[in-house]
């Protein structure tokens, strides 16, 4: 996955300009009062704008439709982003959600460790290069959902967008693939029909606009599953249309044939089914998930590529030979051994095709902080989720605690248990892609850190509700029970 705009002239100056426009931003500015529950007005009119960002970020947007290529504007809404965030958080906030938010901890040190050891690795400009040119981004794609999706009502108008641009990539997707056109060998010559109808993976969509391979889509579009669930809580038009939105995604991972984002689906349907919803909602969910089961399952199906997504056995590549997976890993996990201390961020490959002849991704975001950021690094991921799953599943206890105490408990309720299912998907697929560092992780790591950061809970004491003592009628004696064991 390669982060829009980061390779032409000026996505590599974006440190500098990031230093310029935060050195001009005015003190004066700072002093007005920062809420950690509502954004103000101008965060409100950026919520859209965010979304569309990580729809050209995450979802490759231009790529697919190319009237929307236009020339930079990724890093200008990227400068706005940060340049507003300069002017309406003031300094002490920062402070603040330093204390707040051990997430946010976790990432600044996350990132501070890839630069300590960058002059260590096996290539240190390739690393320096790609931190200037991607980790930079996606750091504060990580910073910028914490803070400005920390309002709910921005929260929701960002998803909204990010998931109808899903949804119009998926709906391209649909539209266009064809599942009997011919293929051709790498020597252009038709593949024989038989030879297809006995490997269904050489019909499998091959890339979806330029830089997007299947995997890295089917990625996508299980994490942005959930978020769409979620706003499709509330009153039937959104039910009706949301769920469709829903639907089209289910809809579109089966032309990827990416088992990886078929697990994804399967872990954020059972985080939804357990903990995302509670009584006839729990209950519509399931409806709706056995639906989108079904649908996935009859076009898999037609397509004749049932048989892949259902084939987990010891004799597929992942599990056998040194082109799979398991290999990857292995290696991985051995190569940490040796150098604890890692081998630079975005090396895996380059010192894989150091020793084998040809560059292989590690294919796990866990597998690439263990190798490339060593020990340390992986430790600090690991903390990093820990932190925002634990935290995440107390929001949602607190929440039922406080459903008949507090107005916004219900609706807080319903979105950590969502979020959870977002990180479910995110870091399921991400067990299986190469993933570790880009806008999809950090996207929804953000969005995560965002529920925590702005619950307006989090200031709400939990007291339980006292028992009421029996009521005895005038000349009624309370009748003591006596046990086996008491003493007369």
């Amino acid at each position: 996955m390669t982060t829009l705009g980061a390779d032409d002239p000026l996505g590599a100056d974006l440190i500098a300009t990031i230093r310029e426009v935060t050195a001009a931003t005015p003190r004066a500015a700072q002093s007005t009062g920062f809420s950690f529950v509502r954004g103000n007005p101008i965060e409100f009119f950026l919520a859209p704008l965010i979304g569309l960002y990580l729809g050209y970020a995450v979802v490759r947007l231009p790529e697919v439709f190319e009237a929307l290529a236009i020339q930079h504007l990724p890093m200008i809404l990227m400068i706005v982003f940060i340049a507003i965030m300069g002017f309406t958080v003031p300094a002490d906030a920062w402070g603040t959600i330093w204390r707040r938010s051990k997430p946010f901890r976790l990432v600044i040190a996350i990132f501070a460790l890839a630069l300590i050891t960058a002059p260590l690795g096996i290539w240190p400009s390739e690393s320096f290069l790609f931190i200037r040119e991607h980790y930079v981004v996606d750091v504060v794609i990580f910073i910028m959902s914490m803070i400005f999706l920390r309002d709910r009502r921005n929260f929701r108008v960002t998803a909204m967008v990010f998931v109808l641009c899903s949804t119009a990539v998926s709906y391209h997707v649909i539209k266009t693939y064809d599942p009997n056109a011919t293929v051709y060998s790498d020597d252009g010559d038709p593949i024989d029909p038989a030879e297809l109808a006995a490997r269904p993976e050489l019909r499998r969509l091959q890339s979806v606009g330029i830089s997007l391979d299947p995997n890295d889509f089917g990625a996508i579009l299980a994490t942005s599953f959930p978020l769409a669930l979620w706003l499709s809580v509330g009153s039937v038009r959104r039910r009706i249309f949301w769920t469709a939105m829903a639907g089209i995604m289910v809809a579109a991972v089966v032309p990827t044939q990416s088992r990886g984002s078929e697990l994804g689906f399967l872990a954020v349907a059972t985080v939804i089914l357990t903990i995302g919803a509670r009584g006839w909602r729990r209950w519509m969910s399931l409806v709706l998930i056995v639906g989108a089961i079904a649908m996935f399952g009859m076009m898999a199906t037609g397509i004749g590529a049932g048989g892949r997504f259902t084939d987990f056995g010891s004799d597929d590549y992942n599990v056998t030979g040194n082109q799979g997976r398991l290999y990857f890993w292995k290696q991985g996990l051995i190569w940490m051994a040796k150098r604890p201390w890692g081998y630079g961020i975005e090396n895996f490959s380059t010192y894989f095709g150091m020793l084998n002849g040809e560059e292989r991704a590690a294919h796990s975001s866990w597998i690439q902080y263990a190798m490339e950021l060593g020990v340390a690094g992986i430790t600090l991921f690991v903390m990093l989720v820990g932190s925002l799953i634990r935290g995440l599943r107390q929001l949602r206890k607190r929440a039922v605690l406080l459903r008949e105490q507090h107005p916004a408990a219900k609706n807080e309720e319903v979105l950590t248990g969502h979020m959870l299912a977002v990180m479910a998907g995110v870091l399921v697929t991400g067990s299986f892609l190469s993933n570790a560092y880009y806008p999809l992780m950090y996207m929804a790591l953000g969005m995560a850190a965002a529920t925590l950061l702005g619950s307006p809970l989090n200031d709400v004491e939990v007291t339980e509700i006292p028992t009421a003592a029996p009521v005895l009628t005038p000349g009624e004696k309370r009748r003591l029970r006596a046990f086996p064991a008491a003493a007369p």
